[in-house]
């Protein structure tokens, strides 16, 4: 029954399959070791063999070495000295360093251990060129993948891009005309204050935004208006990304994230060479995402822009 739950989860039961086969591989392992009358654990083998194969090390360069961590190999170091299979050296002038070695007894048992080594890795390796896959290869593939980008993020990245799936995106109409102004008043209150400008353009979507040419955008999560944002031209060749704001409750769905892909679609297809926004230093997931978006800071001097908070000014080429 246990196989079958594990076989039906598949990569959920990645760690959990791991877990059973390393704890299989060390109690075989362990007995092993006894029926050559050899007194050691099989969980210490990686750093008994990384100190015998040093002249000196200690525990931090062992933890770099084997990249687990320093509790890890100061747990595996304090057993191994009770057992008296390595030796700690103090630092000649500060005592305070530790080095590590083999013990006589270490030297012995490393001796007496490494035909059986060389069995074991004979055997695995049999094992696993008569499997349709190379463990190790894979193991290794594995650990070079979550080097380059952790588990976590990657986990991140696949849930941003549902979520991203569940957004809707549509175009401005009457109706949401009150949408727009509402969310723009909610963020705006939320960090700063309602400058009048905004207050003209808010109540006067259609007139400032849509009639000079430019487009307003709304983000639907089940059906629920929950953010805007707008490509607005101020004046004649200049289009700007503005406007955008997302209800608090949808922070994280990845609203703000999809509707600035509209607005960069659109000006792709009025094939616009550069857009252009206005922010404010404090904002800085807002700031993150238009990085990501690909805008690029750009220094002008932003006390020409129409609003007084506005201390950032970043362009996107197209």
């Amino acid at each position: 029954m246990e196989q079958n739950i594990l076989n039906e989860l598949g990569e959920l039961a990645i760690g959990s399959r791991l877990k059973r086969l390393s704890d299989y591989i060390m109690r075989e392992g362990k007995a092993l070791y006894e029926l050559h009358h050899i007194d050691f654990e099989p969980k210490w083998f990686p750093v008994f063999y990384t100190i015998g194969n040093q002249a000196s090390t200690n525990v931090m360069r062992i933890a770099e070495t084997l990249n687990i961590t320093h509790a890890a190999v100061s747990q595996t170091v304090k057993e191994l000295v009770n057992h008296a299979i390595i030796d700690t050296v103090s630092h000649q002038t500060d005592g305070r360093k530790k080095t590590l070695r083999l013990s006589e007894k270490g030297e012995e048992l490393k001796l007496q251990m490494k035909p059986l080594w060389q069995d074991i890795a004979t055997a695995l390796n049999n094992l696993m060129r008569s499997n349709q896959h190379h463990l190790i290869t894979a193991i290794q593939e594995m650990e070079n993948k979550f080097t380059e980008t952790g588990f976590v993020d990657r986990i991140k990245e696949v849930t941003n891009n549902r979520l991203l799936g569940e957004v809707q995106i549509v175009e401005y109409a009457p109706q949401y005309a009150e949408h727009f102004k509402t969310l723009n008043i909610e963020w705006l209150e939320k960090y700063f204050y309602v400058e009048d400008y905004d207050n003209e353009v808010l109540s006067n979507p259609q007139k400032y935004i849509i009639d000079k040419g430019g487009s307003i955008y709304f983000a639907l999560l089940a059906g629920e208006v929950v953010g805007t944002c707008a490509l607005m031209q101020p004046k004649p060749g200049a289009y700007e990304l503005t406007k955008m704001a997302v209800t608090s409750k949808a922070q994280g769905k990845q609203a703000g994230k999809k509707l600035g892909l509209r607005i960069i679609e659109k000006a792709r297809e009025m094939k616009l060479d550069m857009i252009f926004l206005e922010s404010n230093k404090k904002l800085t997931p807002a700031l993150t995402l238009y990085e990501k978006l690909g805008f690029k800071y750009m220094h002008k001097d932003v006390n020409t822009s129409a609003y007084e908070r506005a201390n950032v000014y970043m362009e996107l080429q197209l």
